[in-house]
């Protein structure tokens, strides 16, 4: 592929104040003088005709020496540093909010976990018999108690595992927000080159027909050509002028929300490589694409099977739990008798069980999981969808992008052919302006396109890396 390489004069840019309004007041005054010159004066001999035809060849010579070192110069005045883009993708995965978020939001599902696969906190309590009981050992003054309830075999397993799956689900969904945010980077500083590129088009093409526009007066005041000539250029002029402003306000736009993306100061100017190193990658996208291992299907797999072990939990729910506890009896001596074991404390141990008899809270949890698994389902097979949507439109964008990159290759070597020739040819007929004119213009406006379709490819290339990247993610 030929390498575009784009200039960015520092020049005063004397075409912001308007040339019609500034050429105005000159240009009726040469209307008049001409006027007064064709009914004042005889027709020209015809030795002073080819004399002012030599006159003129030699000026538009140097005309069109000036536009093809417009056109073919490198870049001489102003350089932008190539940035490498990998350095922001960094910088936004370790700033961005949205991206910060989603990682403390998976430090809270990892949390989750051994609350899930916790005891219940165990019981204490401790009473003073304001009468004291009496016992054959002696008076009972106070009492201990302390006990654990422990719910059936394999609740808290299938508890924990359903946090653990649901954590996991996270961060799956979290490894897609990272690639996302990769995407979202690159297809943002791809739109501000492209934007870029159309303002250093739009500006050569501007200084070209400022160019023009001054030959063209010269031109006028010889009598060589109509003032609709200047009109016409001066028209093209403030049109260009108009879009060249609209680009700006766009860049600024475009910039501002770069900024935004990696979280730093929304006004700090973004640069931007003015040669080829922004083709990213050549690589030919993969038609076999499967999503089977997506992290966006695999987060719905997790959360599926994550139900289902919340299925599991509710079911074991409904089985009886049951605790172990020990009473401590603490005795006072007796002082009327002496018997064996006289004020010995008394140890008890216990064994309780809870019978689940209002079963309705448990059976409705247990649908409510049974729903979920056919939710996530559902969801999973649009994310496929979604998916295989997202594949198709890289696809078309590739497609589109190389089929306009081919055209306007083909286009471009014609349009400079044509302007050679028409160049060449134009020295001696003067009646091939606005010819040469739309060929200058139409050179510029294909590899504009070109660029265009560039760009295209690149976009639909970095979706393609989004998409294929995430399938070795969980491998």
């Amino acid at each position: 592929m030929k390498t575009i390489h784009f200039i960015l004069q520092n020049t005063p840019l004397s075409y912001r104040t308007s040339p019609l309004k500034r050429e105005n007041t000159k240009s009726i005054a040469m209307s008049n003088n001409k006027y007064l010159q064709l009914n004042n004066t005889s027709f020209p001999s015809r030795e002073s005709a080819d004399r002012r035809k030599a006159v003129i060849s030699i000026v538009f010579t140097h005309l069109f020496v000036l536009l093809i070192f417009v056109f073919n110069s490198n870049s001489i005045v102003a350089q932008t540093v190539n940035i490498d883009l990998q350095n922001h993708i960094t910088y936004a995965i370790a700033n961005n909010p949205d991206l910060k978020a989603m990682d403390l939001k998976y430090q809270q599902a990892l949390e989750k976990i051994p609350q899930a696969k916790a005891l219940p906190d165990p019981t204490f309590s401790a009473g003073v018999f304001i009468q004291p009981i009496e016992t054959r050992v002696g008076a009972q003054k106070a009492k201990l108690s302390i006990s654990q309830m422990f719910p059936w075999f394999g609740t808290l397993g299938a508890k924990e595992q359903q946090a653990s799956l649901q954590a996991h689900a996270i961060y799956l969904k979290y490894l897609d927000a990272r690639s996302k945010l990769e995407l979202k980077v690159t297809d943002s500083w791809l739109d501000l080159i492209l934007t870029d590129k159309k303002i250093l088009f739009t500006q050569k093409r501007v200084e070209v027909l400022d160019l023009l526009e001054k030959q063209s007066l010269k031109r006028y005041e010889s009598d060589q050509t109509d003032m609709v000539n200047v009109l016409y250029i001066q028209m093209l002029k403030e049109e260009l002028i108009s879009k060249l402003e609209l680009f700006k306000d766009k860049r600024t736009t475009q910039q501002t929300a770069f900024n935004k993306i990696l979280n730093r100061d929304l006004g700090m100017y973004v640069n931007t490589p003015m040669d080829d190193s922004f083709l990213l990658s050549s690589m030919i996208p993969n038609e076999d694409l499967i999503f089977a291992n997506h992290n966006r299907v695999t987060s719905w797999n997790q959360m599926i099977e994550s139900a289902q072990f919340g299925e599991k939990a509710s079911k074991l729910s409904t089985l009886p739990k049951f605790g172990l506890g020990l009473d401590y009896a603490i005795l006072s001596k007796r002082n009327d008798m002496d018997i064996s074991d006289n004020g010995q404390d008394a140890i008890m141990p216990m064994l309780s069980i809870s019978i689940p008899i209002f079963r309705k809270k448990n059976k409705a949890t247990i649908k409510v999981n049974q729903l979920k698994q056919q939710e996530y389902q559902q969801l999973k097979i649009s994310e496929l969808n979604q998916l295989q949507l997202e594949k198709q439109q890289a696809f078309e964008l590739y497609k589109t992008g190389s089929r306009d990159l081919k055209l306007y290759e083909k286009l471009l070597t014609k349009a400079k052919q044509s302007y050679e020739i028409l160049s060449s040819s134009y020295e001696s007929s003067v009646k091939r302006y606005e010819e040469v004119l739309n060929m200058q213009q139409k050179i510029w406006i294909y590899e504009q396109k070109q660029v265009e379709a560039q760009i295209k490819v690149q976009k639909s290339l970095a979706q393609f890396k989004y998409l294929d990247a995430n399938q070795s993610l969980e491998k």
